[in-house]
């Protein structure tokens, strides 16, 4: 223990002899070291870290499987649920969650909240209590029964002031009395991290609604029991599935089951996204290791006479070996720290990275798991940088280090072949890291530059959902829709509005099925299916869908007369490819009238600007009493200007309705691509990051270089080689590693860029212009970084050199 703090101390002075070494050394240490700990801290919180519940690995959601309608994790419905509880084997405990929307009234201004209705058994699956009160009774999760509620502890001082006697008060939700029978810990809000408020699932539903096969809502969870595996539950959750489709043919023809882990739902996305971040981070603090070890290989060989002597004086090559990699774990360490602060000051940002279910779940933190993975790659980065120059500086002669002139031998051939080989294998490591963030910022470009199929300048958006107990009869739902469109049309700067049951983007659903007049009834199934919207007359003028053919919706299409539909192109290729689909019929159900399509628009992306559009229709508010909650307003000047005047006039027509959701449709659009924004700009600090450290490993190989051939610069001069050929000699040196190094980094490119693919979109994987603008670009940086030690040789004078010994 003596010995080794003799050796860090002499570290220590000896680094601080050195402080410009020193300081740029812990900077590109904490660069690479810092990034990696980031985007760690990111893959501990979504990957790594235990889910806040008891035995959290026997967690699992059931999911249907209805491919037939492009989407296999399908929500469930409530009567399969009932099923598959009833009939399983494998399962402890199931519940299940329907995502609901509450009108909060009585606290102040009306306002909506985000939460759930879910069984009694949801809690008791994921193994939590309140920290207040109680959970829900079975005999609470019963169709008919009174109403109860559960709050967040963000709710519950917000709105009720945190006060101890909440338990057993009312509050008025949804106009209605609900009795708080507990409080959930803080920072619990399952399964959604915008959840409030639970209420029972049963309550909310009536006898008759409650067994529904139809109604497809619902996110199953449910425990393991302790001896199955998830093959076994997949197994048998299947076979209940077929059991059901022989039963039901009506409701679940085709429709499967399965069951994944908890965790994977949230995270399936998110997996290839941190498996890019975390290449890129890996790549980042390869080319800070290989600088490090040129700038050690450089100051090895202004040290190999202290080397010699202290072997002369009896030091062995274990000690000399044990003395140099202490510097170079000090030298870690503090690059360590340094990154440890570079990755706390990030956690704010990268946690908006995380979806909203896993985000409720795991906070991004620095635990100590991030703290010993710091700490991990600290050491073996020193021992890393360190390999190279300590192999250098064991091999040196002894007794022509000591002999007269001992110290000026310069570096020797295996030295300047290792300096060489680092640069090149910089530069080919930052080829392919820069090719793959221009590649993922073209996908970015493209994607947030696409035409979506509607108008996103100028649009606001807000949504203004209505009370089931005062708006129950469609004709009170038709009046307000009516009046809020005649005071918001009549606002200076208001070009139109429309009201819709779904606006782009925010609400991807919707999927009706149908059958076609004149057409057969499809194999195993009894119903063609599309998503469909529920829009008032000038809804879609309003956020600009084309016209293709026929005409728009108007005021006329009232419950009084035949009903009509509007359908897309999607549509129409999909069902009348090769006809005129204007007049053509179609009914939602065998007791329903026939539908006439009268008109035919342009195809929006709904579902996602990645997601190509798909079958949709549109049906007109007067003849369907569906409640509309999306309003979108078409303004001449900047939306978001008006959203205190449209406000006003909603409230002018009923101050007790919430109004929530306020965005331009700019902002929606910039929220669907946020995730692929944040890789974007991740991608490129990272690639900047890695140029920074070429170009420095460039420039030192050439300033070291210049300094060692000082002597040999200045005969060559005096033998008469022009200041122009020293430039392009030293210069040259540098783009000729340079050009290797692109050459080896092409190679990898083309292999690694194809494993990310399927994340690009609108551009190749392995496209030409792209790889040829990086080429370029990595050449301009060698270049400058080339030309500042050649100036320095070019202008070398001669005679002062001849004279240096």
């Amino acid at each position: 223990m003596s010995r080794l703090v003799q050796d860090l101390r002499y570290g220590w002075r000896t680094l601080r002899k050195s402080p410009g070494f020193t300081v740029v050394a812990m900077f590109t240490l904490a660069l690479g070291i810092g990034a990696n700990s980031a985007i760690f801290t990111l893959i501990n919180a979504a990957l790594l870290r235990p889910l806040p519940f008891p035995e959290p690995e026997r967690l699992v959601l059931v999911w249907e499987d209805t491919s037939m309608f492009g989407l296999k994790d399908s929500p469930v419905a409530i009567g399969n649920y009932v099923e598959w509880r009833a009939q399983n084997h494998v399962f402890q405990q199931m519940g299940a969650i329907e995502q609901r929307t509450f009108r909060l009234t009585g606290t102040g201004e009306a306002q909506q909240i985000r939460g759930c209705l879910t069984s009694a058994s949801a809690f008791q699956v994921l193994g939590l209590q309140p920290t207040l009160g109680r959970l829900f009774r079975e005999d609470e999760d019963q169709p008919g029964t009174a109403k109860t509620a559960i709050l967040s502890d963000g709710l519950w001082r917000r709105e009720f002031g945190g006060e101890a006697g909440i338990v057993g008060q009312t509050a008025e939700i949804n106009d209605e009395k609900y009795r708080i029978v507990g409080v959930m810990p803080a920072g619990f809000r399952f399964p959604d991290s915008n959840n409030e408020l639970w209420a029972p699932l049963g309550s909310a539903y009536s006898p008759s609604e409650f067994p529904n096969k139809g109604r497809h809502n619902a996110v199953v969870v449910a425990r393991l029991k302790p001896e199955m595996s998830i093959a076994q539950a997949n197994q048998e959750i299947a076979a209940i599935a077929r059991r059901l489709e022989r039963e039901f043919p009506q409701t679940n023809a085709k429709v499967g089951a399965f069951v994944a882990p908890l965790r994977d739902h949230f995270v399936a996305d998110l997996r290839s996204v941190l498996t890019v971040l975390a290449g890129a981070v890996g790549f980042v603090l390869l080319i800070a290791c290989a600088n490090i070890a040129n700038l050690l290989l450089s100051r090895a060989s202004n040290r190999r006479r202290e080397v010699a002597i202290r072997a002369a004086i009896g030091a062995s090559r274990g000690q000399v070996a044990r003395q140099l990699l202490i510097e170079n774990l000090l030298l870690a360490g503090g690059g360590g720290l340094c990154g440890l602060g570079i990755a706390a000051w990030g956690v704010k940002f990268l946690a908006r990275m995380l979806p909203s279910g896993i985000a409720a779940m795991s906070a991004v933190t620095v635990d100590l798991r991030v703290l010993g993975f710091t700490l991990a790659v600290s050491l073996l980065t020193g021992f890393a940088f360190g390999l190279a120059p300590l192999y250098d500086m064991l091999r040196v002669d002894l007794h022509q280090m000591l002999k007269q002139g001992g110290a000026r031998q310069g570096t020797t051939a295996g030295s300047r072949v290792m300096r060489r080989g680092l640069v090149v294998a910089e530069v080919a490591l930052t080829f392919v890291l820069v090719v793959g963030a221009a590649l993922f910022m073209q996908s970015f470009a493209r994607l947030r530059g696409m035409d979506p199929g509607f108008r996103t300048a100028d649009i606001l958006t807000l949504k203004t959902p209505l009370s089931g107990r005062w708006y129950g009869d469609p004709a009170k739902r038709t009046a307000f829709y009516r009046q809020v469109l005649e005071r918001v049309g009549s606002l200076p700067g208001v070009i139109s509005a429309g009201f819709t049951n779904g606006i782009p983007l925010v609400v991807k659903g919707n999927v009706n099925g149908f059958t076609i007049e004149g057409e057969p009834k499809l194999s195993g199934n009894t119903f063609s299916n599309a998503n469909y919207r529920i829009v008032t007359e000038d809804y879609l003028q309003t956020i600009g869908v084309p016209l293709r053919a026929g005409r728009y919706l108007d005021r006329h299409d009232t419950a009084d007369l035949p009903p009509v539909v509007l359908i897309n192109e999607a549509m129409k290729r999909k069902f009348w490819p090769n006809e005129n689909a204007l007049g053509k019929r179609l009914r939602f159900g065998s007791s329903l009238p026939w539908v006439t399509v009268v008109g035919v628009v342009g195809d929006i992306r709904q579902s996602g600007l990645d997601r190509p559009s798909s079958a949709e229709m549109y049906l007109p508010s007067l003849e369907d009493p569906t409640p509309l909650s999306g309003l979108a307003i078409r303004t001449k000047a900047d939306p978001s200007g008006l959203a205190q005047a449209v406000r006003r006039e909603i409230r002018a027509v009923d101050k007790d309705v919430p109004i929530t959701e306020v965005a331009t449709m700019e902002e929606i659009l910039d929220r669907e691509v946020f995730q692929r924004r944040v890789q974007v700009l991740l991608l490129g600090i990272f690639a900047a990051v890695a140029l920074m450290l070429a170009s420095l490993g460039i420039y030192g190989v050439l300033a070291y270089l210049v300094s060692q051939r000082t002597q040999e610069i200045g005969v060559r001069m005096a033998l008469g080689a022009s200041p122009r050929d020293i430039l392009l000699g030293v210069a040259g040196q540098g783009v000729a590693l340079s050009v290797a190094g692109m050459a080896l980094g092409g190679a990898a490119a083309l292999g690694l860029t194809r494993v990310v693919s399927k994340l690009l979109y609108g551009v190749a994987a392995s496209d030409p212009p792209t790889f040829l603008a990086v080429g370029a670009l990595l050449l301009a940086v060698a270049s400058a970084a080339s030309y500042l030690p050649a100036r320095r040789a070019m202008n070398i004078d001669p005679i002062l050199a001849l004279r240096e010994e």
